[in-house]
């Protein structure tokens, strides 16, 4: 693999997406320049079509058009199709049916509707991974489900679209990783998707993480902030803490939305002690769970997870 040797003042902006604001360290740097050597692999890579890239650019002016958003989506029947589908998901259908582009605009927003473009375009290439691609397309989509309803539940509902949207573009990294074509990455993402653990396996190959590659990407696509910060500090422990802010209320969400689809893939129950854990772990507490809230939940959270598999299949 070529190396790639960045100044310093790169490297400390490459680092910028997962430290906020806070000094990097010698083993900081050296990750970032892993990670541009990665970064060098992709670039260039597009996996949305034309219409896409110019709604993506539409939304990114201060002074776009919601008829001109339409217009754009409305060119691609199949895009149309899946961001009306999505728009009348459990997820979002809780005031009425979407009839028309124009009212799933409304209802998702229009710069979290191009997100959601790129999103469910990315979608598409988990499918050409195989076994291993569904597997991590319907653990994003459901832990997109289950973090947007925790924040309804929880009247976060400013922060609703933006969970939504980092839960299915959490795991995009683990895609570009296997897109390398190392057969032994895709061996070890198919071993291990129990969350909270694969990542430390990465660090120690590469010195970064899937979170942090996917979220550099997403940002070079303007994909709109916060999402990409979401993505890139879902595993770091140093991500969100401190001072209650929008941003680490939506970070918890995220976070417990993660481990709660991969306990609902693995068939646990309400009753679990893995669920008790959960609800009692700083995560959990921060984020709104108690001990007698989530095994509440436990039942409606898992039709909504069923519900979105549907949707994203």
């Amino acid at each position: 693999m070529q190396k790639h040797s960045l100044p310093p003042t790169s490297a400390r902006e490459l680092t910028a997406l997962w430290l906020d604001g806070a000094s990097p360290s010698e083993s900081d740097l050296r990750a970032a320049n892993s990670l541009a050597a990665h970064l060098a692999r992709f670039d260039g890579l597009r996996p949305f079509s034309g219409v896409i890239q110019r709604l993506v650019e539409h939304v990114s002016t201060p002074d776009f058009s919601l008829d001109e958003a339409c217009r754009l989506i409305e060119l691609d029947p199949a895009l149309a199709s899946r961001i009306l589908r999505v728009a009348n998901s459990a997820a979002y259908g809780t005031y009425g049916s979407c009839a028309s582009v124009a009212q799933a605009i409304f209802r998702i927003g229009a710069t979290h509707v191009s997100g959601l473009a790129i999103a469910m375009s990315a979608m598409t290439m988990f499918k050409d991974l195989g076994g291993v691609g569904e597997k991590i397309r319907d653990h994003s989509a459901g832990t997109a489900a289950v973090a947007r309803e925790l924040a309804m539940c929880f009247n976060q509902h400013a922060l609703s679209s933006k969970v939504f949207l980092a839960g299915l573009l959490h795991d995009f990294g683990k895609l570009l990783l296997i897109q390398t074509g190392d057969p032994s990455y895709a061996s070890m993402v198919a071993r291990d998707l129990a969350a909270g653990s694969l990542h430390l396996r990465e660090q120690a190959l590469w010195g970064f993480d899937h979170a942090i590659l996917g979220a550099h990407i997403l940002a070079s696509w303007r994909i709109p902030e916060p999402i990409p910060q979401l993505i890139a500090c879902h595993h770091q422990a140093k991500g969100g803490q401190g001072a209650v802010t929008p941003f680490a209320r939506a970070l918890d969400l995220l976070r417990v939305a993660d481990v709660i689809d991969w306990l609902l893939g693995q068939g646990c129950t309400a009753d679990s002690p893995w669920v008790k854990r959960l609800a009692e772990s700083p995560d959990g507490v921060r984020a709104g769970l108690g001990e007698q809230t989530l095994p509440a939940l436990w039942k409606h959270l898992r039709g909504v997870r069923e519900e979105a598999l549907l949707v994203f299949t």
